[in-house]
């Protein structure tokens, strides 16, 4: 997983971030490790000395960068943030209507669920393990798709921009899962077959008109 550096540190708890390139590929190392064995084993199966030892480091090491285990983990979500909201600006930013930028930011979302199905683990663990975490993660989220959505107003049928927000993160995040359960190689040919049918819906609703 890429790691980032966080312009708004104050956001992150529990952290120390490092001041040098080579103290960020440590702290990366850890957090590679924490990320792995979340994933496997869950948050409270796993200690700090486990991580530690499949970093190949010295335990002093993790406390230089991470009060405790909740801080790595709270680090580990705050990035998956960053991270998956970049990916999806990315893969959006050449296109011209709401409607492209739902289809392409779609394509791009489960094609990073796909390639990275922990993500759900750790984010979703979150809810046990420090709910506000867990809210402040979907909240900032949808903030910032009400956000678009209003600028694309036009384009849209006049509704509540807040649960269409929400509807259409659900949509993402339960198609995403969808793929990640058949549990076989995503094809660019499949990709596009479930995005289009995703995209008939949005566009023409499910239930006939009377």
């Amino acid at each position: 997983m890429e790691y980032i550096f966080f312009n708004d540190a104050s956001r992150l708890k529990g952290v120390n971030l490092p001041k040098s390139q080579v103290g960020f590929k440590k702290m990366c190392r850890i957090c590679d490790s924490a990320e792995t064995l979340f994933s496997k084993k869950g948050f409270y199966e796993t200690s700090i000395a486990d991580i530690c030892r499949h970093a190949r480091t010295a335990v002093g090491t993790f406390y230089i960068y991470f009060q405790d285990k909740t801080a790595i983990y709270d680090y580990l979500v705050r990035n998956y943030y960053v991270i998956i909201n970049t990916y999806i600006n990315k893969h959006i930013a050449k296109c011209k209507t709401r409607f492209e930028m739902e289809k392409e930011g779609l394509k791009a979302f489960i094609r990073f669920g796909h390639a990275n199905p922990q993500c759900y683990k750790i984010i979703w663990g979150s809810s046990h393990i420090d709910p506000a975490l867990f809210e402040d993660y979907y909240i900032r989220f949808a903030k910032s798709y009400i956000a678009a959505l209003r600028k694309y107003s036009k384009e849209l049928i006049t509704i509540d921009y807040s649960t269409a927000a929400w509807f259409l993160m659900g949509v993402a995040n339960f198609i995403c899962l969808k793929v990640i359960f058949n549990n076989k190689r995503l094809t660019t040919k499949d990709l596009n077959k479930l995005t289009d049918e995703v995209m008939t819906l949005l566009s023409r609703g499910l239930f006939r008109k009377k």
